[in-house]
């Protein structure tokens, strides 16, 4: 874990999850309320919670094929190694889903135009993506910052992930982040 490959992929994984849920989910359906195709859906003998869900499970789908790719190139080119449990992996990976689809929709149900809504989530997802210790650690910051920026998703995430992949952990080292994020 001392290379800055070990660093960077955890992170790349967990803004992965960040975009393809805020770009994936919430842009999706503000579009769709835009063109006026949520109100046909309506009519249709479909439930709400299912479109919603089949949203969400699209994206974890994807997001699973994505990690899969971005650590089978890591293992193949850096000789990247998943050093913690693979369970708590994936509990992890789908506590962050459920989280930043929770925030998508959010996001989706207060906004009207695309305009607005591409807006929102740029001005949300970019301070998660700079701050939160993708690239480089969040740790260089000042301490008032460093304080808001622990308790921001992508930072639970993003933590997270690098105690599973590169310190060993299990499940009992990230619960508390879990609960976190399905709260």
């Amino acid at each position: 874990g001392t290379r800055y490959v070990d660093f960077l992929l955890p992170g790349l994984i967990a803004m992965g999850v960040m975009m393809s849920c805020m770009w994936g989910i919430s842009y999706g359906l503000i579009e769709r309320r835009a063109k006026k195709l949520l109100r046909r859906l309506v009519a249709t003998p479909m439930s709400r919670s299912t479109y919603l869900f089949s949203m969400i499970f699209v994206r974890v789908t994807f997001g699973l094929l994505e990690s899969a790719v971005l650590l089978f190139f890591g293992h193949l080119f850096f000789g990247f190694q998943v050093y913690g449990s693979w369970p708590a992996l994936v509990l992890l990976f789908m506590c962050a889903h459920w989280a930043f689809s929770g925030l998508a929709i959010l996001i989706a149900s207060r906004t009207t135009t695309v305009e607005i809504g591409t807006g929102i989530i740029n001005a949300i997802t970019t301070p998660m993506m700079v701050m939160c210790g993708v690239f480089f650690s969040y740790q260089h910051f000042p301490n008032w910052a460093k304080s808001i920026i622990e308790l921001l998703p992508m930072t639970i995430i993003t933590d997270s992930f690098r105690r599973v992949m590169l310190e060993g952990g299990g499940i009992q080292s990230v619960q508390t982040a879990m609960i976190a994020l399905i709260a």
